[in-house]
C-alpha cells in the first residue's frame, strides 16, 4: 500500500505548474517558428510573382516582393526578448516569479508566432497581386507597396504587445 501513495504522490508532483513551467516556455519560444514559417511561404508567394514579370518592372517587383521578411525579423526579436526573460532563472529556476515568467513567455510565443505566420502569408498574397498590378501597369509600385503594408501592422502590434507582456 505504501508504494501506490508513493507512486500517487509522484503523480501529483508532475502535474504541478512548478513542473510544467519549463516545458511552457520553451513550447512559447518554439511557436515563434510558425511566424518564420509565415515569413518564409510570404516571400516565395511574392518571389514567384517576380518571376513572371518584364524585365524593366522587375525591380520595381522585388522591392515589393521582400515584404514578408520581416515577421521573420519581429519573430526572432521576441524570441530574444522571451530568452532575455529567462535569462535570471537559468541557473536557479527555484527564484521567485519562474513560473510567471514562464507562462508570458509562452503568451509572448503564441501572440507573436500565430500573428506573423498570418500576417506573412497573407501579405505575400497582396505582395503578388501588387507585382502582377506593377507588371501589367495598372498600379504604381507605391500603391502597391501601401497596400503591402496593411498586413504588417499586425505583425507590428503583436511585436509591441509581447515586448509590453515581457517588459511590464
Amino acid at each position: 500500500m505504501p508504494i501506490v501513495l508513493s507512486v500517487k504522490q509522484e503523480e501529483d508532483e508532475m502535474m504541478t505548474l512548478e513542473n510544467w513551467a519549463p516545458f511552457l516556455a520553451f513550447f512559447g519560444i518554439g511557436m515563434l517558428g510558425l511566424g518564420l514559417s509565415g515569413s518564409a511561404i510570404g516571400l516565395s508567394i511574392g518571389g514567384s510573382a517576380v518571376t513572371g514579370m518584364r524585365g524593366e518592372k522587375r525591380g520595381q517587383g522585388i522591392a515589393v516582393s521582400v515584404l514578408p521578411g520581416t515577421q521573420g525579423l519581429y519573430s526572432f526579436a521576441v524570441g530574444f526578448l522571451c530568452l532575455q526573460k529567462l535569462t535570471p532563472f537559468m541557473k536557479d529556476p527555484s527564484q521567485e516569479g519562474f513560473v510567471s515568467a514562464c507562462v508570458i513567455v509562452m503568451a509572448s510565443g503564441l501572440v507573436t508566432g500565430i500573428a506573423c505566420l498570418f500576417s506573412g502569408w497573407y501579405q505575400g498574397v497582396v505582395c503578388a497581386a501588387g507585382i502582377k498590378s506593377i507588371n501589367q501597369d495598372k498600379m504604381p509600385m507605391g500603391q502597391a507597396l501601401l497596400l503591402a503594408v496593411f498586413p504588417e501592422f499586425y505583425a507590428i502590434l503583436s511585436l509591441a504587445f509581447s515586448a509590453l507582456m515581457l517588459y511590464s
